[in-house]
């Protein structure tokens, strides 16, 4: 159990910057400090050690603390750091506090960042904070913490008045952070790299069996294999493969490079562009992965990139994303922005579907009265675009936070009901239902093709 460090941590306040996402507000101690030093600093050589970013992740350290008891009765390392959990549960508790008083009401969203290389991302859910170190901040992170923060509350609200709860009761808990954090991110490709300092597993498994198995993995073969080939070698499903490999990042018995798949959909982090694109090239990236990194716009498959690639230049190209993806510069699109595209894809379904059944003419004047109609409630509805092929997508940012694709998504959710309601009249309840399925089901495989729960 963690418990609350002293308030004397309200003397770190002058050497952090705080944002309060929610609000978009910003509070530092230090308005005269000079910006370029801090993107000097990040560009020095010393930051990109290529050796070191294969071995480490994004994320550093999660932690969920208790608003009520001021504790936090759950934390996973994900690397070994200087983060002392102790610690960091006073500061978040010394920090909520402060700008309780500042503000006069609770800030759902906000984040300390620490010189170029620490983030601590904070979301506050009913009774809980939920916590992320990380090296830079993405919203694919932030949203894989709401997503555990949400479910954190939901098992154990129960106990949201208790000083502590004990026992094996976070175990199954344990195992849905692991899945939200590593299991849907390992692919194929993943490459699996052995801790040297490592000497034996006996300590880190449950089962005997585990452990039997992870050293035939890890032991009998080089020090750097892909997900692909110890399937291979062990003549194992790629499922199970994942399912061991997952478990032993999470026990912190080996090294993962998060080296995306084909069908992933990429774009950089925030205030990634200036480091990748810089004239100095301070991660030493290739030509080529320059170029298509410069491509990635949230909508196209990773494969539809390489399709002009050689064999050569495609290798060095998914090591440098490897590389990327560990330290925070490139990221899957969150859930938000699938929820997104996935929204648009009913959408855009529906428009072409109607315009097939009742012609092009009124599903253009359809469109445009729901888009007055929900102007003032919907703003992001003056966003939404039709094509002449019935195709209709929304314009937003990449990196814009996840309130506004929550906002954009009610949007979206919002113009289907009612484009729904005109097409019942039009075609009756039942066509209408059984057409929606359809389309439904057709997107919701399009583009959350592992999670087909998504949405449903």
């Amino acid at each position: 159990m963690i418990r609350n460090g002293s308030l004397l941590l309200i003397s770190l306040f002058s050497q952090i910057f705080i944002e309060w996402t929610h609000e978009d507000e910003r509070l530092t101690n230090n308005p005269n400090q000079d910006s370029s030093r801090t993107q000097e600093d990040a560009l020095h050589p010393q930051a990109f050690d290529s050796s070191s970013s294969a071995n480490q992740s994004n994320e550093k350290l999660l932690m969920i603390l208790n608003m009520n008891s001021g504790l936090a009765p759950y934390s996973h390392e994900f690397q070994r750091s200087s983060l002392d959990p102790q610690i960091l549960s006073g500061f978040i508790s010394a920090m909520t506090s402060f700008m309780g008083l500042v503000t006069g009401k609770q800030q759902s969203s906000w984040k300390t960042v620490f010189g170029s290389d620490s983030v601590i991302l904070v979301v506050a859910g009913k009774w809980t904070y939920g916590v992320l170190a990380v090296t830079r901040e993405t919203n694919e992170a932030r949203s894989m913490l709401i997503r555990v923060t949400s479910e954190f509350e939901d098992c154990f609200e129960v106990f949201k008045n208790s000083d502590g709860i004990e026992g094996s009761a976070f175990r199954e808990f344990d195992q849905f952070a692991r899945m939200v954090f590593v299991d849907e991110r390992v692919t194929s490709r993943t490459l699996v790299m052995k801790r040297p300092e490592l000497r034996t597993l006996t300590s880190l498994f449950d089962l005997p069996s585990t452990t039997y198995t992870m050293s035939k993995m890890l032991f009998n073969y080089r020090a750097e294999l892909s997900v692909q080939e110890i399937a291979e070698f062990q003549s194992l499903p790629i499922e199970e493969v994942v399912e061991h490999v997952s478990n032993a990042f999470w026990k912190k018995a080996v090294y993962l490079k998060f080296v995306p798949a084909d069908d992933d959909l990429l774009i950089l982090s925030e205030g990634a562009s200036t480091i990748l694109f810089h004239k100095s090239n301070p991660l030493s990236l290739a030509d080529k992965s320059v170029k298509v990194i410069a491509l990635f716009d949230g909508r196209t498959k990773l494969l539809d990139f390489m399709k002009n690639l050689n064999h050569i230049e495609k290798k060095t190209l998914l090591d440098d994303l490897g590389n990327l993806v560990n330290r925070g510069y490139i990221q899957r699109i969150s859930e938000e922005h699938r929820l997104i595209l996935q929204n648009e894809c009913i959408l855009s379904a529906l428009l072409s579907k109607g315009s097939l059944l009742v012609g092009r003419k009124r599903i253009i004047v359809l469109f445009d009265i729901i888009s007055e109609d929900g102007r003032t409630q919907h703003p992001w509805i003056n966003r939404i675009m039709i094509t002449d092929g019935m195709q209709s997508y929304c314009i937003f940012e990449h990196n814009s936070n996840l309130d506004i694709l929550n906002d954009i998504i009610d949007t979206l959710e919002y113009f289907i009901e009612e484009l729904k309601q005109r097409f019942s009249r039009l075609l009756g309840r039942h066509t209408l239902d059984r057409l929606f399925h359809g389309i439904k089901t057709s997107c919701i495989k399009s583009w959350f093709p592992h999670r087909s729960d998504v949405g449903a």
